[in-house]
């Protein structure tokens, strides 16, 4: 069985990146609209939280793609 690589790890983080959204708005006693500094906690989490993460897992744990092929 293959282990995973730095590339499907960061794969994974994305995807779950992108599920705590949803998992945050079906929270009991809407918790995602509790304000802080006037915007929701899921506005928060979706406009500046989950993106900024996302660009650091990207920039961390995706490789650079490898070189072309050299020419024949």
């Amino acid at each position: 069985m293959r282990t995973v690589t730095n590339r499907g790890m960061a794969v994974l983080l994305l995807l779950l990146v992108l599920v705590v959204f949803p998992v945050i708005a079906a929270l009991p006693n809407q918790v995602a609209a509790i304000r802080l500094a006037g915007l929701s906690v899921l506005w928060w989490y979706g406009g500046v939280i989950a993106p900024v993460l996302a660009w650091f897992i990207a920039m961390a744990w995706l490789p650079d793609p490898p070189p072309p092929p050299p020419a024949e």
